[in-house]
């Protein structure tokens, strides 16, 4: 299994295609978890089990990766660059996802 984002009830060809790979089962539940552990952080751990993101939670949900990313970043090493390389296209693609009014974006 794998942790990604996307929008499940997609109303055109650019929401169909819309996905995010944010992590494989494991790398997630030994990386970001631990992190997000760490940092009191409350969207992020959901993600393992799967929650909608409405435009209104956006705000939020950013923030904290962006403070994943902090922790991540003061890391180093492979498994922190192969967690900031989806941190970042997390941050860069979730925004894109709110185009229509009224998107969900799934990340589970």
């Amino acid at each position: 299994m794998s942790v990604s984002a996307f929008i499940p009830h997609p109303e055109n060809e650019e929401e169909l295609g819309f996905n995010v790979p944010v992590a494989s089962e494991a790398f997630f539940n030994a990386y970001w978890m631990p992190a997000a552990e760490e940092l009191n952080l409350q969207w992020v751990p959901i993600f393992s089990t799967g929650i909608d993101i409405s435009e209104e939670d956006l705000p939020d949900v950013l923030g904290e990766l962006n403070r994943l990313k902090q922790w991540a970043a003061g890391r180093g090493g492979e498994e922190m660059e192969q967690m900031l390389s989806r941190i970042d296209m997390l941050i860069t693609r979730l925004p894109l996802a709110y185009e229509r009014e009224g998107a969900v974006v799934y990340i589970g």
